[in-house]
């Protein structure tokens, strides 16, 4: 019986070599998504699978295996794998003033810390930041033990990565990435990185309230940010509240430094962003 579905695999017809290729992987509640990328910035494949990696260290390995194996990736010598762990806990601490002996002790500080946890520390050279983040320690073992070369990141971190870039064009800068009922919001006050967070939310007026609520708190005006919205679809009343409130509101675009073939028309960009972005 098969443990995982398949949802959507897409490939170029030329061949992969693995060496020359980054595979990105972003876990979610009910499967995962990844992609795989050249050296030449030439996106190879994208695909999704649903799978059950919430049972434990053997059975996140056997599943990854499997759905692997269902698109012919048995061996995972790629050049760069990274692994992104959409997580609520995440801390930013600039580089200079971090001290590795105080991980616990700085995401305490704003998140609530289990015994099933993994802390993980991921250094931004762009950033000059090191991430600080939370993962389900079945998660995180079972796949170091399956690719052991895997870098671990947060969504906060590629977000506010893909931030940095814009925010060197605009004056003030906002990521939105959906998940489901879970919003991720970064935040740039002209160049600096001012705000990484996560919210939940139940409509589209609950949406709109917390992120009015943290620009206000960090004194931007609505009329002078780009605001880029990205990750799972929002409705249009979604939407429409946003453009009501904010006055420059457009999808972000991870494809910019990306080559993409026609195999790849029609792709949902904004739902595999985080595994698009470079």
């Amino acid at each position: 019986m098969d443990t995982f579905k398949l949802i959507k695999f897409l490939k170029t017809d030329e061949s992969i070599l693995s060496e020359d290729t980054d595979l990105s992987i972003c876990l979610s509640a009910d499967g995962f998504f990844f992609s795989l990328i050249d050296k030449r910035y030439r996106l190879k494949a994208i695909g999704e699978f649903k799978v059950d990696l919430n049972s434990g260290i053997t059975a996140v390995m056997s599943n990854l295996r499997k759905c692997f194996a269902e698109v012919d990736i048995r061996l995972f010598n790629f050049n760069k794998i990274r692994i992104i762990t959409p997580t609520n806990k995440n801390i930013f601490i600039p580089h200079k003033l971090y001290d590795n002996t105080k991980s616990k002790e700085y995401l305490r500080s704003v998140s609530l810390i289990t015994g099933t946890d993994t802390i993980i520390e991921s250094i931004s050279d762009r950033l000059d930041t090191v991430s600080v983040f939370a993962t389900p320690m079945y998660q995180n073992s079972g796949i170091k033990i399956l690719m052991p070369k895997a870098e671990f990141l947060s969504q906060h971190q590629i977000m506010a990565e893909y931030g940095f870039e814009i925010s060197k064009l605009t004056n003030n800068t906002v990521v939105l990435h959906r998940r489901e009922e879970v919003c991720d919001i970064v935040i740039y006050k002209g160049s600096q990185f001012v705000l990484s967070n996560s919210f939940n939310f139940t409509n589209e007026n609950d949406m709109i309230y917390h992120i009015i609520f943290t620009l206000d708190q960090l004194q931007i005006d609505t009329a002078e940010v780009t605001f880029l919205i990205t990750g799972s679809s929002y409705t249009l009343e979604e939407k429409q509240m946003l453009s009501k409130f904010i006055k420059n509101v457009s999808y972000a675009n991870p494809m910019e430094t990306i080559k993409v073939g026609i195999e790849f028309d029609g792709l949902d960009i904004q739902k595999y962003f985080l595994v698009l972005c470079k």
